[in-house]
């Protein structure tokens, strides 16, 4: 499941619930993507609350590679991940090497706090 909210007109925060797999992963990707193609935003907040075993660095990689090039770009984005982790670094650099300005985090407190520095936006 996955709820959008818009936090002081600058930030789209996307929470999500649910079981973490590929498929649930991707969707609210995909999910992102079109809401993000009708309303523009320049910073995104995804807090990932899924539940269940991490996704694996080729899973992550072939996620990456599928949001690549579809509007992402330009955007700062914060993911905060309280309940999973323990990938965190190959994330991010598959992120980079997509050329997307994408960060990771524990918390969400953390996140939110990157994506209002005046270097995320």
């Amino acid at each position: 499941m996955i709820e959008f909210n818009e936090r002081d007109g600058e930030v789209l925060e996307a929470r999500v619930r649910g079981v973490r797999d590929l498929a649930t992963t991707v969707a609210y990707w995909e999910a992102i993507l079109e809401r993000i193609a009708h309303a523009p935003v320049r910073k995104l907040l995804v807090v990932d609350e899924l539940v269940g075993e991490e996704l694996s660095a080729s899973e992550w990689k072939t996620l990456v590679d599928s949001v690549a090039g579809r509007g992402l770009e330009g955007v700062a984005i914060a993911h905060a991940k309280p309940f999973a982790f323990d990938q965190i670094n190959y994330c991010e650099r598959y992120a980079r090497e997509a050329g997307l300005q994408a960060r990771a985090f524990r918390g969400e407190d953390e996140a939110l706090a990157w994506l209002q520095a005046p270097a995320a936006g």
